[in-house]
């Protein structure tokens, strides 16, 4: 006889009630042989809740089942096989119907009317009162959130949470990494993969003491508790994952709890605009690439414009840049011709072309804050040392009062030196891009020579290089639409497009 036994475990459980794969393996394997089984065949799911039934090792022994080749399964009880009874009961009903015997170790199953009707009622029962232990445990924990305390399990990068006390504290080395993440993302160019890839170079671990990931920088970057709130019950457990994540609910029914902030506002929103471009010109790259993919944004809801093909009067596809918000949709027939003559009306002057990025790079607002900056810095240490002399002169006592001045003026120092750093980071890359110039002004001559036999490529490689972004608006007016080109210039150039009753005039 051939036996299948199903063991399964998740994290809480383990923890819970000390149930382990080692433990089940062992009584099920006994169980089986006691039955006659002359081979066994283990499935199991380590870490999988039994509320679903998308479950690696039970998809694979259902398989095996209609492939016929068990003729006994053993489960410790029918706990393990599925938390819902209409689950249970489905599976011991498939089960039956391939010809295949079903026992548990710790529950004594009769294939009768008075057996099927223990099993619905036992089965129930546990259903019952697992039910009323989750619903006290999240009302619970709901209570406790909305009272401004961590409800459950803190791990966090950057911070450190006793479960004893519930108090969150910044850890200094973890934080001073996550201000220096977030600087090289805002001011570099530089993603999260190659973010990654410093971090490891530098030896430094991730809060699991393991290798950085792109999505784990990513997490880390799209995480708004580093600008001084954590929410709790944002997700939707009670339904299907989609993908890594449960889906969000709405942000009134999202809790705020403070916790010390890490990263200032400004600077997260920085990341996060970046993380949107990133998102949007990397949106659907194994897909067939066309001119605007990535760039073609909707003007009403800021949602990227992948391409989608629809029917025209049944003879033919059109190819059309379509927003999944709002419905908002251009033809791409006329969208990218307008933005790849704007784009060869800038290479045709690449002297204006070049004097109108100089022009930008040219703002001496940098160097008027470093300016000011250093103004500040001098004061400071202008102060400090007046202090000191009339510490040492004997002037002032170093009580609390004159110590707390002294932390203050160390700190303001502290401040402006780091923003000093960063200012002068700044000039010296767009120095470095000032000397790229010269590169650009010759490639844009380059591409003018044979601009009719770019391909495909090269053309998108060269709307990239000087569009930003393309903003697509309604209009209320069929067929027509009003289209913004934002030049990496920080130009904006504005047309039409009507594509009614066949014409392409903009």
């Amino acid at each position: 006889m051939r036996a299948a036994i199903y063991v399964r475990v998740s994290t809480e459980e383990q923890a819970l009630h000390g149930y382990s794969l080692a433990e089940q393996r062992e009584a099920c394997r006994k169980k089986a042989e006691e039955l006659g089984a002359e081979a066994v065949v283990e499935f199991a799911d380590e870490g999988h809740s039994g509320a679903v039934l998308e479950r690696p090792g039970l998809t694979a022994l259902r398989e095996a089942v209609a492939r016929g080749e068990v003729d006994l399964i053993v489960v410790r009880d029918p706990d393990r096989l599925s938390r819902k009874l209409a689950h249970q009961l489905l599976l011991t009903e498939e089960f039956e119907r391939a010809g295949v015997r079903l026992e548990f170790v710790e529950y004594e199953w009769r294939d009768t009317p008075e057996g099927r009707l223990f099993y619905s009622i036992r089965g129930a029962i546990a259903e019952y009162e697992r039910e009323k232990i989750r619903d006290r445990t999240v009302r619970g924990k709901l209570t406790k959130a909305k009272q401004g305390k961590i409800p459950h399990r803190f791990h966090v990068y950057g911070y450190d949470y006793d479960p004893e006390t519930g108090e969150v504290k910044i850890n200094e080395e973890e934080a001073r990494i996550l201000k220096q993440v977030f600087d090289w993302f805002v001011n570099e160019d530089i993603g999260t993969t190659g973010i990654a890839k410093r971090l490891n170079a530098l030896g430094v671990p991730s809060k699991n003491g393991g290798k950085w990931y792109q999505t784990v920088v990513a997490n880390v970057l799209s995480n708004p508790t580093y600008t001084g709130t954590w929410f709790f019950n944002r997700r939707d457990c009670s339904v299907p994952r989609r993908g890594r994540d449960y889906p969000l609910k709405p942000e009134e029914e999202w809790i705020p709890i403070p916790v010390p902030p890490i990263i200032d506002p400004e600077t997260f929103e920085q990341a996060q605009e970046k993380l949107k471009k990133i998102r949007r010109l990397y949106a659907g790259r194994n897909r067939p690439r066309h001119l605007l993919a990535g760039l073609a944004t909707c003007g009403h809801c800021g949602e990227p414009m992948p391409t989608s093909a629809v029917g025209v009067w049944g003879k033919y596809y059109a190819r059309t840049y379509a927003c999944r918000g709002c419905g908002n949709r251009v033809r791409a027939d006329r969208l990218e011709p307008l933005v790849w003559e704007v784009v060869t009306s800038l290479l045709r002057d690449p002297d204006a072309l070049m004097r109108e990025i100089r022009r930008e790079r040219e703002d001496p607002a940098l160097e008027q804050e470093l300016g000011r900056v250093e103004e500040a810095l001098e004061r400071v240490e202008k102060g400090r040392a007046a202090v000191l002399d009339a510490l040492s002169a004997g002037l002032l006592d170093l009580d609390e009062e004159v110590a707390a001045r002294l932390a203050e003026i160390k700190r303001r120092r502290e401040e402006l030196l780091q923003r000093k750093a960063a200012l002068e980071e700044a000039l010296r890359a767009r120095e470095k891009a000032e000397r790229k110039i010269d590169d650009l002004r010759r490639r844009a001559e380059e591409f003018l020579s044979r601009l009719d036999g770019l391909e495909d490529g090269e053309k998108r490689g060269l709307v990239r290089l000087l569009v930003e972004e393309v903003l697509v608006y309604r209009t209320g007016v069929p067929g027509h639409r009003t289209v913004t080109v934002c030049l990496r210039t920080g130009d904006r150039v504005f047309r039409e497009i009507f594509w009614e009753k066949g014409r392409g005039k903009r």
